[in-house]
């Protein structure tokens, strides 16, 4: 069946009811690529994003020591 998904087309229609309008949305994940999503879906995706950082922030937090179990906090 061929792909009929347009730029009009939210990408999480079917999971729940879209509201909104639907446009492309900047990528969250740095990947660059816009996504088009309803108002109500991209509102869900910025609220889990902001979860994702609050549960993963970008910087140890005070108690953190890597000689526990010799990991590090970040990749560099």
């Amino acid at each position: 069946m061929p792909d009929t998904t347009t730029h009009t087309d939210c990408i999480e229609r079917g999971t729940t009811p879209c509201h909104g309008t639907v446009e492309p949305r900047m990528s969250l994940s740095g990947s660059g690529t816009p996504f088009s999503r309803c108002d109500r879906h991209w509102d869900a995706r910025l609220d889990r994003e902001e979860e994702i950082r609050r549960r993963y922030p970008q910087h140890p937090p005070a108690d953190f020591d890597p000689t526990y179990a010799g990991e590090r906090w970040d990749e560099d």
